[in-house]
């Protein structure tokens, strides 16, 4: 029988993320049932469309591919200076309470057991959210989707608990991602799980995990 994994762990007392993350959960489920589809299987920005969407189902507003200013990428003779420019940003959500939230997104595929697309992700996320600037959002966001993977075969053998072998390999997510000492909020879903539906070069994608790192208005140099 098939069942659905789920999860949000959030850091400290954040009730708007919390939320936001539960009605993602949400929307992605709704999708699978709906379109008999999933959407992280295509690309970054399928994925963090099913975050615009939540956010659109719990009354807040969203808008992709945002034109905005934007710190200088490269500092001019090894200085900041300051110097702004015009950039896209991937996503901002204006909350209910009217919280200002900017995100950069990034998506890794990594086959469960590995962690270093995970780390990757994360990285290039936190990079890209440097050139948010503080004083236009109330919250920065750098967000990475993993979309975990594993063999097909291990559907097929009966001694395998997939349940145990996924919640195993994203508490290491958490712990890894946790251990970077920024605020850390993790969430996920894996819809169906053991049904055979999200298959694709003998790999199986059972779902997929968004981890959000907070970048705080004190940390605005280059990293």
């Amino acid at each position: 029988m098939s069942e659905t994994l789920s999860k949000v762990k959030v850091a400290g007392s954040d009730p708007e993320i919390r939320a936001l993350l539960k009605s993602w959960i949400a929307a992605v489920e709704r999708y699978c049932i709906q379109a008999r589809d999933n959407p992280w299987w295509y690309n970054e920005r399928a994925t963090l469309s099913t975050l615009a969407g939540a956010a659109w189902t719990m009354g807040w507003s969203a808008l992709e591919e945002y034109v905005s200013v934007k710190r200088l990428k490269i500092a001019i003779e090894g200085v900041d200076h300051g110097t702004l420019r015009k950039g896209r940003v991937d996503l901002v959500l204006v909350s209910s309470k009217r919280t200002q939230i900017a995100i950069e997104a990034k998506q890794a595929l990594q086959p469960v057991g590995g962690y270093q697309y995970v780390i990757d992700g994360m990285d290039a996320a936190w990079k890209d959210s440097n050139y948010l600037l503080s004083h236009h959002y109330d919250r920065r966001f750098a967000v990475t989707f993993v979309v975990p993977s594993i063999s097909s075969k291990l559907l097929d053998d009966e001694n395998t608990r997939l349940r145990d072998h996924l919640e195993g390999w994203l508490s290491k997510v958490h712990e890894i991602a946790t251990k970077r000492g920024r605020p850390i909020h993790m969430a996920y879903v894996f819809p169906t799980l053991g049904k055979p539906h999200y298959e694709h070069d003998n790999r199986y994608f059972p779902g997929v995990v968004i981890l959000l790192e907070e970048r705080l208005r004190s940390t605005t140099h280059y990293e």
